[in-house]
């Protein structure tokens, strides 16, 4: 008599199908960061072949360095994908939890690439400001946002579980993962970038040019801070960060858009060497004084002093260096209105009269 071997349901009975997501994997978040930070310095490269107006070929040295760190996660999230979809784990879930997300990125980022070669072909290379408005370049970068973040969910979902996150072996990769989005959202708000603005606040102040250095300063002044404390009070979901965070999110992020336009603001590399200062002095603030969500005050006068002593140097050090022409009003009232703008977002992100918190407020 012929044997019959075990039916396909008898399998599925014997191996069945998982019902929740693969496990989380710190070797998955390293992988993902180190690739993400990779193309990030593609971005950074790309971004001063555009400042120094070398763009020609859509195949360059530095497009080579950014499409190479998205071929590396692509292979690494898509491995991971299709190793777990053959384990029998569902499409959505098949990467661990957070990491899908990342596919989208990764899918986006993919449609986007052929079109940015497109998009040259059609209206020429970008040089300037239009270079940030590309909406093929705008694609890539959420597509990046996407996948560069997902160190920093997979931290928050163990957070919110009980996990006791501690340091920087258990919050290095989330710590990069913030890094890289204050990267990226600085690179492309760089319009507005105290590096980049620096100069112009040291041209006369003429009726001429008034206009112009008014809405330069007051863009600066409004977009940092709304990109600062918003990465601030972000970060505030894995509290304590580990002590050194908050200079490389300040210090690293001004020091590469000082990087890309080197040319223009090299004078200005003391406004760097202050912003990685005030970063220090937020983390020993923080540490010292164990800043967190159970704090509602303390938080609240970080998220003023922490915009109001960023810029009241900024504004010193050009002074002292090229000279501040913008008129006393208008850089003393934005000290002001930035230390303000900072306690309202953390109004919105931490209520005042919360039910969990209000016996502290």
């Amino acid at each position: 008599m012929a044997t019959v071997g075990p039916t396909k349901t008898t399998a599925s009975r014997l191996n069945p199908a998982p019902t929740g997501y693969p496990p989380f994997s710190k070797r998955l978040d390293v992988l993902c960061i180190v690739f993400s930070i990779w193309l990030l310095i593609g971005l950074f490269i790309d971004g001063l072949a555009h400042a120094e107006q070398l763009i020609d070929t859509f195949f360059s040295p530095w497009h080579a360095v950014l499409y190479s760190g998205f071929l590396g996660i692509t292979t690494v999230i898509g491995t991971v994908q299709i190793r777990n979809m053959y384990r029998q784990y569902p499409l959505t879930k098949a990467l661990p939890q957070g990491y899908f997300p990342a596919l989208l990125g990764i899918i986006l980022f993919s449609f986007a690439a052929p079109l940015d070669l497109m998009w040259h072909e059609w209206f020429g290379f970008e040089l300037r400001l239009d270079a940030l408005f590309s909406p093929p370049h705008l694609m890539i970068i959420s597509g990046a946002m996407l996948f560069g973040t997902a160190p920093l969910r997979t931290a928050w979902l163990q957070t919110q579980a009980g996990a006791n996150l501690r340091g920087w072996r258990d919050l290095g990769t989330m710590v990069m993962s913030l890094f890289f989005l204050m990267a990226a959202v600085s690179f492309f708000t760089q319009y507005a970038s105290p590096i980049v603005n620096a100069p112009f606040l040291s041209e006369p102040y003429l009726e001429s040019t008034m206009s112009n250095i008014d809405m330069r300063g007051i863009s600066t002044g409004i977009i940092t801070t709304l990109v600062l404390i918003g990465i601030l009070l972000l970060s505030l979901r894995f509290w304590p960060l580990p002590f050194g965070a908050m200079t490389l999110l300040i210090g690293g992020s001004t020091g590469l858009i000082w990087f890309v336009h080197n040319q223009s603001s090299q004078a200005y590399w003391p406004v760097v060497v202050w912003a990685a200062i005030v970063g220090l002095l937020a983390d020993i603030a923080m540490h010292t004084w164990q800043i967190n969500q159970q704090r509602p005050l303390a938080v609240r006068l970080v998220c003023s002093l922490l915009p109001a002593s960023l810029f009241l140097g900024y504004y010193l050090i050009i002074m002292a260096s090229m000279g501040l022409n913008w008129i006393t009003h208008m850089w003393t009232g934005m000290v002001f209105e930035v230390a303000i703008l900072g306690f309202c977002l953390s109004l919105i992100a931490i209520p005042p009269y919360s039910k969990n918190i209000a016996h502290r407020t």
